[in-house]
C-alpha cells in the first residue's frame, strides 16, 4: 500500500487512516454477519445430530471469530493512530508555545527547568500511547494464532448451542402439553 514510503501531513494520514478504518469495518461486518451463519448452521448440525457437519461449520465459525477479533484490533489501532496524530499535532503547538514561554522566563529570569520538566513529561506520556499501540499490535498478532484456541472455541459454541437446543425442545415440549389439554376441553 506504500503508506509510509514518503514523509506525508498529518492531515493526510489522518485521511488514509480514515479510509483505511471504514475499509475494515466493512470487512468486520461482513465477516460478523458470515460468523452468525456459521453458528446457526451449527447449531442445526447439532441439533439433528450431524457431528460431521458440526466439526466442520463449528471450524469455520472458529476461523470467522478469530478474523473478526484481528479486525477488531486493527479497527482500534487505527482509531488509536488517529489519536496519536491529533495529540501530535497538539503536542507540538503546546512545544511552540513552551519554547516562547521559555524565552519569555529567560527574559524575566525565571528558572526554565520546571518547564523543560513539563515537556519532558508530554513526551513521555506520547511514548506511552505508542507503547500501546504496539501492545495492540501484539493483541491482533495473538489473536491470529489457532491451535487450542480454536478447540475451545468450538467447545464453548457446542455448549451454548446445546444449552440454546436444550432450552427450545423444553419450550415444544410445553407448547404440545397446553395443546394437548386445550384439544382435550
Amino acid at each position: 500500500m506504500g503508506l509510509l514510503s514518503k514523509k506525508i501531513s498529518p492531515d493526510e494520514l489522518k485521511t488514509k487512516l480514515s479510509i483505511h478504518e471504514q475499509r475494515l469495518t466493512a470487512r468486520e461486518n461482513e465477516l460478523k454477519k458470515k460468523k452468525d451463519k456459521s453458528r446457526d448452521e451449527s447449531k442445526q448440525a447439532l441439533a439433528s445430530g450431524n457431528d460431521r457437519e458440526y466439526r466442520v461449520s463449528s471450524r469455520r465459525y472458529s476461523m470467522l471469530d478469530g478474523q473478526v477479533g484481528t479486525i477488531s484490533n486493527m479497527v482500534e489501532m487505527a482509531q488509536s493512530m488517529t489519536d496519536v496524530i491529533e495529540m501530535q499535532q497538539g503536542l507540538k503547538e503546546v512545544v511552540e508555545i513552551g519554547n516562547d514561554l521559555g524565552k519569555y522566563q529567560k527574559q524575566l529570569g525565571i528558572n526554565t527547568g520546571q518547564l523543560e520538566g513539563a515537556i519532558t513529561n508530554i513526551r513521555t506520556s506520547m511514548e506511552k500511547v505508542n507503547v500501546a499501540t504496539s501492545t495492540m499490535t501484539s493483541a491482533m498478532d495473538a489473536a491470529m494464532s489457532g491451535g487450542q484456541e480454536l478447540t475451545d472455541v468450538q467447545d464453548s459454541l457446542r455448549a451454548e448451542l446445546m444449552a440454546e437446543i436444550e432450552g427450545e425442545s423444553v419450550d415444544k415440549q410445553e407448547l404440545d402439553k397446553q395443546i394437548k389439554e386445550e384439544l382435550k376441553q
